[in-house]
């Protein structure tokens, strides 16, 4: 899997604590849901090259009410390992109101099992994805 290309969401080899559904973002498809606190998602061979991907860009929506919102987080190798990189989402106008968020991270080159974190403070399900991709800048 080339980090650079679009990278369906729903394209995973282990989740858990999420579900697919039909999506209604341009391009159609699928997109992962009814994400929370503590779901993640696992991508095994992710191709980063040898020129260091520094960017993170993930196509999300939320309808989470009352001001909750959460972080995305990008961690290497292990669903353990410290995040190289995330960013916080909340209400994006609802849960199929699609957004591009870039977040920057540190410099990634070579073969990886990128898994995809996701925290809250609170319970409820913050965000749906659709894609992700890597960029050198």
């Amino acid at each position: 899997m080339d980090a650079r290309s679009t990278i369906q969401a729903e394209a995973y080899q282990a989740q858990s604590g999420t579900q697919v559904e039909t999506t209604q973002d341009a391009g159609g498809g699928q997109n992962v849901a009814y994400i929370g606190n503590g779901d993640w998602l696992r991508y095994d061979n992710v191709d980063f090259g040898s020129t260091a991907a520094r960017q993170f860009r993930a196509r999300v929506a939320s309808g989470a009410a009352g001001g909750a919102s959460g972080l995305v987080q990008v961690r290497l190798d292990s669903l353990t390992a410290a995040p190289i990189g995330d960013f916080a989402v909340g209400n994006t106008g609802g849960w199929q109101a699609w957004q591009t968020i870039p977040a920057n991270i540190t410099g990634v080159t070579g073969r990886h099992t990128v898994y995809l974190t996701f925290s809250s403070g609170q319970p409820a399900d913050f965000v749906n994805l659709n894609w992700f991709t890597f960029a050198t800048s």
